[in-house]
């Protein structure tokens, strides 16, 4: 960003640009010799009342906030609402713009609101919130650790270029998408980035839309955030939509850390991606593992060891190498107990009876086969009958 308080086009100047507005203008001062967290805005009630209202500052103490310029800046309201800076008459044009306008005219009623309530809740939460923060260009910049930017996107935009410039300057991304943006290629970055739906509801009837932007609304709101918010399924393998959150406890959760972004194509997630809390992410991991591995085939059959054959030694592991080394001595088999020597030797007196055999045949024996004559002919079956009837 220049030093210099030179006239020059705006088109030249790209700090402070906000990608999804179409004119630059001057939104934003510093009051001269007063040191402040951040710089006043147009958009700001509180900010305005100080540089338009009846009790404004006197002329010369709004300055431009671009380091090294202290040009003198006065505040406008055009009668559609627009609210600007300008330079003082009498004095050169310093070419600092670092605001921008939607589409030549104010943000809209919905997305002011939105601002000052979200940088409300992050102030309750002990968080310093900055509305049209000029130097990440992010709608609210709430100073955690890490900082995270907040964009409020009604319109499709350049999602990618726009969170990668946010996250140079070392923040985390928060895309919240009002009802109102209702487009079907905003819709399909709902998951594709760190995004959620934000919804304002009646506090009489949590079913039906507030609009507390617009004139003439009366009643208590409550803020959601949803869609992209998750939980544990009730089997504990998924994380579906959690359906409407808190929008301060969701604010809670991302500051402190206790919720991120998961995402795209996340195994686990319903839809692919969404905010979690880890510990949900390890637990449903975990239950997936158990599922699959109960799915697999069974552990082997368990061998057992056939008994050698009576009368025949049982073998004797030599030590091995490995074994001779580290002192290892192979256990020699037990010795027959006394009932079985006996019944060892009536079978040794059989078989001394027996011819001798070479190895063990371990083969079954051989069952006697009766003796039948083969069985005759028909022929010499009927010779016979008629010799045996004429015998008769």
């Amino acid at each position: 960003m220049a030093d210099s308080c030179r006239s020059r086009s705006p088109r030249n100047d790209g700090a402070m640009a906000h990608e999804d507005h179409s004119q630059r203008s001057k939104q934003h001062a510093w009051r001269r010799d007063v040191r402040r967290r951040y710089p006043l805005w147009v958009y700001d009630d509180d900010d305005w009342s100080l540089m338009h209202g009846e009790n404004k500052l006197p002329v010369g103490d709004l300055i431009c906030p671009a380091p090294g310029c202290r040009a003198e800046l006065v505040a406008v309201e055009r009668e559609s609402g627009t609210r600007f800076l300008r330079n003082r008459r009498g004095t050169a044009d310093c070419g600092h713009a670092f605001g921008w306008d939607r589409r030549g005219g104010s943000p809209s009623a919905e997305h002011r609101w939105l601002q000052q309530r979200l940088a409300m809740l992050c102030d309750t939460l002990g968080y310093e919130a900055i509305q049209e923060h000029f130097e990440s260009h992010a709608d609210v910049w709430v100073a955690s650790t890490p900082p995270v930017a907040i964009e409020i996107q009604r319109w499709p935009t350049a999602f990618a270029s726009r969170s990668a410039a946010r996250q140079s300057k070392g923040a985390n991304v928060l895309w919240l998408l009002p009802e109102s943006a209702s487009s079907k290629r905003v819709g399909r970055e709902l998951f594709r980035y760190p995004a959620a739906r934000i919804r304002v509801m009646q506090r009489e009837d949590r079913t039906k839309e507030a609009t507390p932007w617009e004139p003439g609304h009366s009643g208590r709101v409550l803020l959601w955030v949803g869609a992209t918010v998750m939980r544990r399924s009730t089997d504990g393998l998924t994380l579906v939509s959690a359906g409407n959150y808190d929008a301060r406890e969701f604010l809670r959760e991302l500051l402190e850390g206790e919720r991120r972004w998961y995402g795209p194509n996340e195994p686990g997630f319903k839809f692919g991606s969404g905010w979690a809390r880890p510990d949900d992410v390890e637990q449903v991991r975990a239950a997936r593992h158990r599922a699959a591995a109960s799915r697999l085939p069974g552990p082997l059959p368990t061998v057992v060891a056939i008994p050698p054959a009576a009368g025949t030694a049982p073998s004797v592991r030599e030590p091995a190498l490995d074994d001779q080394e580290h002192g290892v001595t192979p256990v020699a088999p037990e010795a027959p107990r006394r009932e079985d020597a006996d019944r060892h030797q009536i079978s040794d007196a059989t078989a001394k009876d027996a011819p001798p055999s070479a190895g063990c045949d371990l083969r079954p024996p051989e069952l006697p086969v009766a003796d039948v004559p083969a069985r005759r002919g028909w022929l010499q079956r009927l010779m016979t009958w008629f010799r045996t009837g004429a015998s008769r």
